[in-house]
């Protein structure tokens, strides 16, 4: 058993918030954090990230969950995300997060991921094969649509105005087929395509340095093994890199020069110094995925993920958790309750639990060892206000008996967490 499945087992009683984007500004010093949780929305810091302040969003009557941040100095930033109402949505503030207002809604399904390479010209990417640019600092954003409908892209990189690429996958689907990489080479107005998986892939991030030289991260849904892709003529050909171990499914990876960090599952962090040829891990605290990745430069950096903000003063060389944002953790009242019995158990095992919320929100999964979810209770209907009373018979999402040994149930609110290690016996 890994020692960062055995570390969940002790946070099962602990209350989460879903920091999925970070960016930090040049100057090391300004930088924000948006969760898809709707109790923290926005959170600046003007100290590296040793102090936190929430900002406000423009007023939204029903859920807003955002996604991605960048910035190109500390006046200028952008967020990109979902509002129950008008779907995609983009946010921007000009004066550091004093105020942000809306520039742009319903240009997909929801916004994934966001980058500007200047004031001026920027891409959002999104869900449905749909993306959103701007050449005017988001003045006007112009939707497109790629000919792949079924892509959710969540990776983008643009190496100048007009040569880009995207990347798709989708988390927790376990289809073949979703990886995908796409290149404009006309500022993102039309898309070609390089590769797509026939497996269980799923790409994540996309960074190029240059018209030829690129990386792509992902994983393997299958195993949640890290995929780590090389191309150096422009995408027209992709070379495996190998993964250190330890490491696992990554989401995120941001480059300065040819150094290199990507984030992904239970806490993985790993880095380069050769543009992505060799990679190392690099120990953290975190435990549960980390979803975003950012470097003002080769020494300053945060990454963010499930109940976690880390920052770094020497590279990745040591990681500590942000100090200030245990305040906002602190102060959220627990009301799940999460209990499992008999445990462990050979036939059937229930499942009680309450949360003290509607049912909008709460999942509740199962996962092996390996990480991979083997059920999803998520798509049932639930009065979670009052306790409910679920059985599992230890059969996956396709019906097939799992074989024996340990899994993870999980509970998942918009603020907390509970967890719960079971096991099966034959």
């Amino acid at each position: 058993m890994k020692y960062i499945l055995i570390f969940l087992i002790l946070i099962s009683s602990a209350f989460a918030l879903d920091y999925h984007g970070c960016a930090l500004a040049p100057d090391n010093l300004h930088g924000w954090i948006v969760c898809i949780d709707t109790s923290a929305t926005i959170l600046h810091t003007t100290d590296g990230g040793t102090t936190w302040e929430q900002q406000s969003p423009p007023s939204a009557d029903t859920t807003r969950k955002l996604f991605d941040v960048t910035c190109v100095n500390q006046f200028l930033a952008w967020t990109t995300g979902f509002h129950s109402q008008w779907a995609a949505e983009i946010l921007h503030t000009d004066n550091g997060g004093l105020d942000w207002y809306q520039q742009v809604r319903g240009f997909s399904k929801y916004g994934t991921r966001i980058e500007f390479i200047d004031e001026y010209h920027g891409w959002a990417a999104g869900g449905d094969g749909a993306l959103a640019m701007t050449t005017d600092g988001g003045g006007f954003w112009e939707q497109i649509f790629t000919n792949w409908a079924a892509n959710e892209y969540y990776g983008i990189s643009f190496v100048n105005q007009w040569d880009g690429w995207m990347v798709a996958g989708y988390p927790d689907s376990m289809l073949t087929g979703q990886g995908f990489i796409v290149r404009s080479t006309d500022g993102g107005l039309t898309w070609d395509s390089l590769y797509q998986s026939l497996t269980y892939e799923d790409f994540f991030d996309v960074y190029f340095f240059n018209v030829f030289d690129g990386i792509i991260v992902g994983g393997d849904e299958a195993d949640t093994s890290v995929i780590i892709l090389k191309t150096t003529d422009g995408g027209l050909s992709w070379n495996p890199i190998s993964a250190p171990a330890n490491s696992y499914y990554l989401r995120a990876v941001d480059f300065v020069g040819d150094e290199g960090w990507a984030v992904g599952r239970f806490g993985t962090i790993i880095h380069t110094t050769d543009g992505g040829n060799t990679w190392t891990f690099q120990p953290n605290p975190a435990t549960n995925t980390l979803f975003d990745v950012d470097f003002s430069d080769n020494l300053h950096g945060f990454a963010c993920g499930y109940d976690i903000v880390l920052l770094t003063t020497d590279g990745g060389q040591n990681w500590y958790e942000s100090p200030g944002i245990e305040e906002h953790q602190n102060s959220k009242v627990e009301t799940t309750n999460l209990s499992v019995y008999p445990n462990p158990f050979r036939q059937m095992i229930n499942i009680s639990f309450s949360t003290g919320q509607s049912a909008k929100g709460i999942e509740l999964k199962i996962y092996d060892v390996s990480g991979r979810l083997v059920k999803d209770f998520s798509r049932l209907t639930l009065d979670t206000q009052r306790p409910t009373l679920l059985s599992w018979d230890g059969t996956d999402d396709f019906g097939h008996r799992v074989a024996r040994g340990v899994y993870f149930i999980k509970l998942e609110t918009p603020v907390q967490v509970k967890i719960e290690k079971v096991v099966l016996v034959k």
